[in-house]
């Protein structure tokens, strides 16, 4: 039950644009002891619960058994249809297209007084995500930058910001590709995007997520996917020091493997579905498969902001 003043909720935020790595840091930060990865919470409502598709241990999300004593743990019970359109009618208010907004002007969303009780139904769902996981940390791979101003308004969170990214032009190529969703209803294929509206998103994305993080003071750590696949075991310390855990090994096998096991997440990548030994390999195939045109017209969209990040012209 909400009281004036809730317990202090630790929230470790992966922000990035889609096809950045996100699920996959998610997975991995999951096996570290204290943290517990939960997956796309901003879709909770729409696809996990109203559509009922699949959490990522493979049960419909209404029926796993996780998400179940969540909710009875922060709302009594699983909220109805009506209650979860209007919860999911808030959580859209927290869109891509708020961006421009949210990088010239402070952080304090529009009709924040309106939404307060959608602001401790946040509190209460992520409360009850660590008691119930015995977690000290709840990671969180929304990503959304407009979604995180929210989080900032909800009562008792402690949000601490892991900022992920990969070099534009592999994000550019991964958005290309065909790719079946396989927790879609229909078995549609995962949403495609053009290359020049894909550096334009990365480069507002990230943006509105490093100007929201600095006017907002919060504790925050970039770090890159390369990074991540290439040494794993140093970039997880650093983030898993960010969030306020000690640093715990995850083991990584001689050819290049993490044992994952199965986690609780709420829509992302289909990799969230793999549990197991999970080959960390560097995905680089837009070096050789990324239309020529396509590789500059991404590269020249996305400078400076790609040479900030570490990324070459090459």
């Amino acid at each position: 039950m909400h009281t004036d003043e809730p317990p202090t909720t630790r929230v470790l935020y992966l922000a990035g644009w889609g096809r950045s790595g996100s699920t996959l840091a998610e997975g991995m930060l999951d096996q570290v002891p204290g943290l517990v990865g939960v997956g796309e919470i901003k879709f909770l409502w729409e696809r996990g619960l109203l559509q009922n598709r699949r959490c990522s241990c493979g049960t419909p999300l209404r029926s796993c058994e996780f998400w179940v004593e969540v909710l009875h743990e922060a709302f009594g019970r699983i909220p109805d249809d009506d209650e979860l359109r209007e919860l999911d009618e808030a959580s859209r208010r927290f869109r891509t297209r708020h961006l421009p907004g949210l990088v010239l002007r402070p952080t304090r969303p529009p009709g924040a007084d309106e939404l307060r009780w959608y602001y401790r139904a946040l509190a209460d769902l992520y409360r009850a995500v660590a008691k119930v996981s015995g977690a000290d940390v709840v990671v969180d791979s929304s990503k959304f930058p407009s979604y995180l101003t929210a989080l900032l308004q909800a009562p008792g969170l402690d949000v601490r910001v892991a900022h992920i990214v990969r070099d534009p032009r592999a994000v550019a190529y991964s958005w290309q590709r065909h790719k079946k969703d396989p927790d879609a209803p229909n078995g549609e294929l995962m949403p495609r995007m053009h290359p020049a509206s894909t550096a334009l998103y990365w480069s507002a994305w990230n943006l509105a997520t490093e100007r929201i993080t600095r006017r907002a003071g919060l504790p925050y750590l970039r770090f890159r996917y390369e990074d991540l696949v290439a040494a794993p075991d140093a970039t997880l310390r650093a983030v898993t020091r960010l969030g306020g855990v000690p640093a715990a090994a995850v083991p990584v096998g001689d050819r290049g493997e993490v044992f994952v096991r199965p986690t609780h997440q709420v829509s992302g990548n289909p990799v969230r579905f793999r549990s197991g030994a999970v080959h960390l390999r560097l995905d680089d195939e837009w070096t050789r498969g990324m239309a020529p045109r396509h590789r500059r017209l991404t590269g020249a969209f996305t400078v400076p902001l790609r040479r900030r990040y570490g990324y070459r012209d090459s």
